[in-house]
């Protein structure tokens, strides 16, 4: 270690050296809410991942913040980078889902009030589509939805824009 080093150890104020802990134990506080399958395909190391297991079996008291103090003991000593990849690749994924579940639901609302227009802008989209079939539906829908009963046609209007989104 030359003087250089010795410099840049001694600028970090102990309230930075907090702050850091503090973010790893919200980098464990994430990793540790994600889902089993996510959970699964974290880069993880033995120990901390099973750290992360005991922490979600924990659901209150002091325990819990003891357990996630040690697992922000445990990330100090690692490279957290690939960690924090691994969860931003996670989320993209969740928010891609969200996007393509927000476009079907838009399509859905838009083949139920606007009709014909609406189809045809579908099938250019989705040529394979059956248009006798969404045409079935989108007037079920509509007087469904005229006479205030429950949204069954809309909800295959959306199973049926699913499985064609999936397709093409």
């Amino acid at each position: 270690m030359n003087e250089e080093d010795d410099i840049d150890v001694e600028l970090l104020s102990k309230t930075q050296i907090k702050r850091e802990a503090d973010d790893l134990v919200l980098l464990g506080k994430k990793i540790a809410d994600l889902s089993q399958d996510q959970f699964d395909a974290m880069p993880l190391s033995e120990t901390l991942k099973e750290a992360l297991v005991v922490a979600r079996k924990l659901n209150k008291g002091g325990a819990i913040k003891r357990q996630f103090k040690y697992i922000g003991k445990l990330l100090r000593g690692m490279d957290v980078e690939p960690i924090t990849q691994a969860i931003e690749r996670q989320l993209d994924k969740d928010r891609a889902a969200t996007a393509r579940l927000h476009l079907m639901e838009q399509w859905r609302d838009q083949l139920v009030e606007q009709g014909d227009k609406a189809l045809g802008e579908f099938l250019e989209v989705f040529p394979t589509a059956d248009r006798q079939h969404l045409r079935q539906l989108q007037r079920k829908a509509k007087l469904e939805l005229e006479k205030q009963k429950p949204p069954v046609s809309a909800r295959k209007i959306f199973q049926y824009i699913k499985e064609i989104s999936t397709t093409d």
